[in-house]
């Protein structure tokens, strides 16, 4: 078989999310994502095309490349790599930032997606990334969030002691979300602060250092026989509440 071009490469690399973390790629595909990328002005790092419409700057493949590199893919068809933008701690926390989402322990891809699309839905300022296993750079994130990891900031905190340290130097009050808390979400008084939600993940919560005694654990009440919501339904719970009564 014979090797494929450099460019067919690096899409097949970041498609499969085989790629360095640092290098911050990721892969995309399609019209609607491409249109996507046009009206932010992002220029992707390569564009292939298989029998679509002429694209600037796009490289020919052949439907046997095609077929190799993103299988279940037919012509016509549009394909690039983007670099996601690299947020800093200054981006999140900037002095007017009222109201931030931390995820903590996230596995999956497409729960990772909708989660930065709703904290972008929401107008939250940043989200914050505890324990992840997910990458950002998964296709599936690009695709669950509607484009939007593209411009809402994220961070990525090796420890959770950092993520603390950074949001409370930053004058946020941490809410952490527990179906066992005693407390209502509805029953918390948000006025006057600065806001950081914590969610974690379906199976086990959030990690026991968000479970200190000086952090106000809250629950969202459930009216039938599920005792919890999927991590991505209670943050839109939150936020979109948070974010009401923050003004």
């Amino acid at each position: 078989m014979p090797a494929l071009n450099p460019a067919a490469r690096l899409y097949s690399q970041a498609r499969r999310n085989l790629l360095p973390r640092h290098e911050s790629l990721v892969a995309v595909a399609g019209r609607w994502q491409h249109e996507h990328l046009a009206r932010l002005g992002v220029r992707p790092e390569v564009t292939l095309r298989c029998g679509a419409d002429p694209y600037v700057g796009a490289l020919d493949i052949s439907e046997k490349t095609l077929a190799r590199i993103h299988p279940g893919l037919s012509a016509p068809a549009l394909l690039s790599v983007v670099r996601l933008p690299r947020w800093t701690p200054a981006d999140v926390f900037r002095p007017e930032a009222r109201l931030v989402l931390v995820a903590d322990g996230i596995e999956y891809a497409g729960n990772l997606g909708t989660l930065v699309r709703t904290a972008d839905a929401a107008g939250a300022d940043g989200l914050v990334l505890t324990n992840a296993t997910c990458r950002l750079t998964h296709p599936k994130v690009f695709e669950a969030s509607r484009g939007t990891v593209l411009t809402t900031p994220v961070l990525t905190y090796d420890t959770v002691a950092d993520a603390r340290r950074d949001l409370s130097g930053a004058g946020f009050t941490a809410y952490v979300a527990d179906p066992a808390a005693a407390h209502s979400y509805l029953d918390v008084d948000y006025r006057h602060r600065k806001v950081a939600l914590v969610v974690g993940s379906e199976g086990d919560g959030v990690a026991a250092e968000w479970r200190t005694p000086d952090l106000t654990r809250v629950s969202i009440p459930m009216r039938g026989l599920a005792d919890s919501l999927n991590v991505a339904a209670s943050a839109s719970v939150l936020l979109f509440d948070a974010r009401a009564r923050l003004g």
